[in-house]
């Protein structure tokens, strides 16, 4: 191993001139880009397919905290999204909104 080099799978292809330091280790949550968008398809193993803004498409599953209260999401529902920047092609549900069409 070259003097100076990162330890760990994710580190070895830094070009000698990075910082070991200027790359996270994890996401945070506060990092999290949201979305607001509507699931139009439920897949296994707790997946669904959310479509976003301007047609995107992504898939998304549940957040820890509405797992733990069984917050039932199902075909239909406004949710709330969190996508990570380095791979907006999925994400997190985050929040199930009301429909916007109950509203009278």
């Amino acid at each position: 191993m070259r003097a100076g080099a990162c330890v760990g799978p994710r580190r070895n292809s830094l070009p000698p001139t990075a910082s070991c330091a200027s790359i996270p280790l994890t996401l945070a949550r506060d990092d999290l880009v949201l979305i607001q968008g509507k699931v139009v398809e439920v897949a296994a193993g707790g997946n669904f397919i959310v479509e976003g803004p301007k047609g995107m498409r992504l898939n998304a599953k549940l957040a820890g905290k509405l797992r733990r209260k069984h917050i039932r999401v199902i075909l239909g529902d406004h949710v709330t999204v969190g996508v990570s920047p380095y791979d907006p092609s999925h994400g997190l549900i985050t929040y199930r909104g009301k429909d916007p069409s109950l509203n009278s």
